[in-house]
């Protein structure tokens, strides 16, 4: 049976990308219940599973919308073939109705009122600490910071804006048992002149406009968690104070003869690998082998698809102070699709203007969303401008960029003239591409 989506997009090209997948996928419904129905995608010879509202299909999706017998899901070789068995309402992969179709990791689907997620790994959705919230993702790339909190190992969080990590550092804080406070400061707002000050505090009239001694963000975290966020922004010369400050567990400041004994745990936090920044002559690297105890790294909201329904509706309760509106199919269907390139962030702002503008409505609906959400896929995917008129970069031209720009799939994608979405797009399925090692430092990966 040929595969093909119902209009006049075939996919043997997504059945390519995809050869080399591992078959063990499941499928989790996460909308409109975040504790949906789970089920491991057939793979065994000649094995199919029903999807519909009756009662004898292996996976039951009660609703009137959906079909008695709405679609299978049938094992071709090692990969699992999603089939639409002529449902009224259709079936939808990816935002496009769909004849059939092989399913792969991070595919988002809609049947009926339902929306699901093909992971490879699937777990339960809540609070991994106080204000930290997700699934199996977040859980994984915590996990280790987890383990360490109570120890004396420094750790550095790396993630793009907006992945959560002073949430994390806050749990991390809550996870070490320190009795001091948890203190947070983003190194990219000290101003250059006062940083120092700012850090390490000053005495009274130790320089012109020091009206008052400050204890400075080191000693206001006495016994407690400071976090460094931003930390490569730190001027070269304040990194090699930082460094005496680390090792020696004191800080003199400014203006003071003597200096002040600390204990505090210092977290490090950045949005590029701090490798990366020592290798282009940014960072100090002995101030990174002195922090480098443990590197954690943030997923970004495109990779953690299935927490996209939970955290939506999670935000949305506890926005609203009552009873929030009820969203639509299609909206979490395109939450799940879009790109976040803001993160949980993004997603936390979305939701705040959904309810003041629409919060006394009864239903959010997919016009709700501001425009860039409300792009189709397709559309969202095209590039602004082409590199060569009327033809697209292709893989190898991608790969280029990608070792170009160390990794850096924003300033690969923008040099090739296509959208961010699109370039995961292009790399979904594939083995042979690896933007860890491209990370690295000095790599040909």
């Amino acid at each position: 049976m040929p595969l093909r989506h119902s209009g006049q997009t075939t996919a043997p090209s997504l059945t390519a990308s995809r050869a080399n997948e591992p078959s063990a996928l499941s499928l989790a419904w996460l909308f409109p219940k975040t504790d949906g129905p789970t089920l491991q995608l057939p793979t065994a010879r000649d094995s199919e599973l029903f999807i519909g509202r009756e009662d004898d299909c292996g996976c039951v999706l009660p609703g009137q919308d959906v079909s008695r017998k709405h679609a299978v899901l049938r094992a071709e070789g090692p990969h699992s073939v999603l089939v639409d068995l002529g449902s009224r309402n259709g079936t939808w992969v990816n935002g496009e109705r769909i004849k059939a179709l092989v399913l792969g990791e991070g595919d988002v689907l809609r049947v009926g009122g339902w929306v699901g997620v093909v992971s490879k790994t699937l777990g339960a959705l809540g609070a991994l600490a106080p204000g930290l919230y997700g699934g199996h993702a977040l859980r994984e790339a915590v996990g280790a910071a987890e383990r360490a909190a109570q120890s004396d190992l420094p750790i550095v969080l790396e993630g793009e804006t907006g992945t959560g990590k002073e949430a994390v550092s806050r749990a991390i804080h809550e996870w070490s048992g320190r009795s001091g406070p948890f203190v947070a400061v983003n190194c990219a707002a000290l101003p250059q002149a006062l940083a120092e000050g700012e850090l390490f505090g000053y005495r009274r009239g130790a320089f012109t406009g020091a009206e008052q001694a400050s204890a400075g963000y080191f000693r206001a975290a006495q016994h407690g968690t400071l976090l460094l966020d931003e930390v490569c922004e730190l001027p070269l010369s304040l990194q090699a104070k930082l460094l005496r400050v680390i090792e020696q567990r004191e800080v003199q400041p400014l203006g003071e003869v003597k200096p002040v004994k600390l204990d505090v745990r210092v977290l490090a936090a950045a949005q590029e690998p701090l490798a990366q920044a020592v290798a282009q002559a940014r960072f100090r690297a002995d101030l990174f082998a002195r922090l480098d105890g443990l590197s954690v790294r943030l997923p970004p909201l495109r990779e953690r698809r299935a927490e996209i329904p939970y955290l939506f509706t999670r935000l949305l309760v506890e926005g609203s102070g009552a009873r929030p509106p009820t969203p639509e199919v299609r909206l979490v269907e395109r939450l799940c699709l879009y790109d976040w390139p803001f993160n949980v962030r993004e997603l936390g702002l979305l939701v705040k203007r959904l309810l003041v503008l629409h919060g006394a409505e009864p239903k959010l609906l997919l016009r709700h969303l501001p425009e860039r959400f409300r792009a189709e896929p397709a559309e969202a995917a095209s590039p602004p401008t082409a590199p060569v008129a009327g033809q697209l970069p292709d893989l190898e031209a991608l790969l280029e960029a990608l070792r170009a720009s160390s990794g850096n799939v924003a300033r690969a994608a923008q040099a090739l003239g296509i959208s961010r979405q699109r370039a995961y797009r292009m790399m979904q399925g594939r083995a042979d591409v690896d933007l860890d090692a491209l990370r690295e430092p000095g790599s040909d990966a």
